[in-house]
């Protein structure tokens, strides 16, 4: 399965415009995973994009992307990755386009597997609601109310039914985390920071997936 380029961090470039980190005993775990996870988002996509905007560009998308697109998670990632291509003036080839999502779809669902099979990480929903609630449920920011309005949903849909498999991914690297550690810590010649651990998880994926 081929990864693709750039969009290695993209499942949750979207969760760290929003999420506002709760002062809780997980808050030093959780700053160490957005030092990878979020360190590359920008606000690029929604900083200066009104509710109209938005609309117009998620109608174009449903118009002439979306029905070609069977796969709800597939299509789901297609119109992020469409959203954030309009917004920074992109070329966008409708094909290349679909590839991208599907392959994207893929890496994110052996993701999940590898932590399931390898490391026998599952997470519950309730799980996931609650570091949701701590987080961009906590405080509403004004471009989460926009994108939410855009999309015709209350900030609580965008953030617990469209981003969720967003934050499935992140509490997952969060029980990740110790046992990755664990296992690469002695024999690792690198400083073994947040980024480093990702590289390392995701090159035992690579050799699985090869």
């Amino acid at each position: 399965m081929k990864r693709v380029t750039g969009l290695t961090i993209f499942v949750l470039i979207i969760v760290g415009m929003f999420v506002l980190i709760d002062q809780s005993d997980s808050k030093r775990m959780s700053e160490q995973v957005e030092n990878k996870m979020f360190t590359q988002t920008e606000t690029k996509v929604y900083s200066e994009s009104t509710v109209e905007e938005l609309k117009k560009i998620l109608e174009t998308f449903q118009n002439d992307l979306a029905p070609q697109i069977n796969n709800d998670f597939e299509r789901k990632l297609a119109e992020r990755m469409y959203v954030e291509m309009k917004k920074s003036g992109e070329t966008i080839d409708v094909k290349e386009l679909i590839i991208r999502a599907k392959d994207q779809a893929d890496f994110e669902r052996a993701w999940l597997e590898h932590a399931k099979s390898e490391y026998g990480i599952v997470v519950t929903g309730d799980e996931v609601d609650e570091r949701i609630e701590k987080g961009p449920d906590a405080t509403v920011v004004e471009s989460q109310r926009r994108y939410a309005e855009a999309k015709e949903m209350s900030v609580y849909e965008l953030n617990h039914d469209y981003y969720r498999d967003q934050y499935v991914k992140w509490v997952v690297w969060e029980d990740l985390i110790p046992l990755v550690t664990d296992r690469y810590e002695q024999s690792s010649e690198h400083v073994l920071d947040n980024n480093r651990l990702i590289e390392l998880y995701e090159q035992e994926m690579e050799v699985i997936i090869e």
